[in-house]
């Protein structure tokens, strides 16, 4: 396919047919990881009120019940919420800040793979790029070993997303399953690639947010059209550049008129 042949200075085609990059998110300036946290969080307040209704009911009419699930509500809420800031502040500041994952891309999904705090973003970088056939000998093995350093990891296969929803601001494309959801970063220079390349695989999914024209891929062929191409361009510019150049008698030396077949001075035949 076509896309075998994309490039770019972040995704590497390593040389088990998978694309692999690194992203590094900025947990002091991104609200994506805490927005997540407070969704599951908003999931788990719901299903405890939803139990401590059924039971109050039972005792109580339903004006009262509904009052002692507001102030549950509010108190639930403000506890969480405390909690998850002071919790996400300790969390980031353990990992120095930056969240480092990354993903692995291929015909039938993806995989996103957060890695220990001790990894940091160049020994991935370098990693892939041993993978990728870029160094030899030793570097092949370190890098494997480096890319099985993961602490958490999350696979989606395409054929299984329902829903794709693009967020281009927050460079996070997010795959929507029945019972879970993906998160997959890419920086701006990648980030339609990566969109298009997951939007034409999953063929039963709806997609939301924005949209874009295809990403085409850096070829070998057309690189070589471009350079042909230049190259006549340079051809016909010096060409035109000793056209009109002014000619001289071979036999005389004199200056000779454009378009003369003739010269002026000594009548030889230009």
């Amino acid at each position: 396919m076509t896309d075998l042949f994309y490039k770019s200075n972040n995704i590497t085609m390593c040389s088990d047919g998978k694309y692999r990059w690194v992203y590094e998110l900025d947990m002091y300036k991104s609200l994506v990881i805490i927005k997540e946290i407070w969704r599951a969080m908003g999931i788990t307040i719901v299903i405890v009120l939803a139990i401590l209704f059924a039971i109050n009911i039972m005792d109580s009419d339903l004006m009262e019940t509904l009052q002692f699930i507001a102030q549950a509500a509010c108190i639930l809420f403000g506890i969480l919420l405390v909690l998850s800031i002071i919790g996400y502040l300790i969390f980031a500041y353990m990992i120095g800040g930056k969240y480092c994952v990354m993903f692995e891309m291929d015909e039938s999904g993806i995989n996103h793979k957060q890695h220990e705090k001790h990894v940091k973003k160049a020994q991935l970088i370098g990693a892939i790029s041993a993978l990728g056939g870029v160094a030899g000998g030793h570097l092949g093995a370190a890098g494997t070993g480096v890319l099985a350093a993961v602490r958490t990891s999350m696979y989606s296969s395409f054929n299984d997303v329902k829903e794709i929803e693009i967020l281009t601001k927050e460079h996070l494309i997010r795959l929507n399953e029945t019972l879970s959801r993906n998160q997959v970063y890419a920086d701006d220079e990648d980030f339609a690639f990566v969109a298009n390349y997951i939007k034409a695989r999953c063929r039963n999914a709806k997609v939301k947010g924005e949209a874009f024209a295809d990403a085409a891929p850096r070829k070998p062929e057309a690189e070589n059209q471009r350079t042909t191409q230049k190259h006549e361009a340079e051809q016909k510019r010096t060409m035109q550049v000793q056209n009109a150049a002014p000619k001289f008698c071979s036999n005389c030396g004199a200056k000779l008129s454009s378009g003369s077949k003739f010269c002026a001075n000594c009548g030889e035949k230009v």
